[in-house]
């Protein structure tokens, strides 16, 4: 069941000096990680990404949708990590939107909508807890 990100997660989030960094399980299990800079908030219980390379991490949401999404700003030394269920939107109402919204020169082969099922804290006393 996604859950609601509060207006303080929304900012920080949207915010282009922090880090996106995507992790999702290869076939054998092994972790995938990777920045992912067009990471943005697409409502209350989900954020997006362009996939424009249609590799490893593409592979791995197809097979697998479980994804997470760790948000990072270094030099606060602040962050959250999201986690769900990832959907893949390739020329449907969604993926238009996305792409009209982001500007982008080349269209990307999909975009990955995150359902966020849960959040933890990276930063702060609750550090690993999950807050959401």
């Amino acid at each position: 069941m996604p859950v609601q990100l509060t207006q303080e997660m929304v900012d920080f989030v949207m915010r282009p000096d922090v880090v996106k960094v995507l992790a999702t399980a290869n076939e054998d299990g092994s972790p995938n990680v990777g920045p992912k800079a067009s990471v943005r908030v697409w409502d209350d219980h989900s954020l997006i990404y362009a996939e424009f390379t249609g590799k490893h991490h593409y592979q791995n949401v197809r097979r697998d949708p479980r994804a997470a999404v760790a948000c990072i700003d270094w030099q606060a030394r602040q962050g959250y990590r999201f986690v769900g269920r990832a959907e893949i939107h390739e020329g449907d109402q969604v993926f238009q939107e996305f792409v009209s919204r982001m500007g982008f020169k080349s269209p990307p082969k999909a975009v990955v909508r995150l359902l966020v099922e849960g959040v933890y804290a990276l930063s702060g006393p609750q550090v690993g807890e999950r807050i959401l």
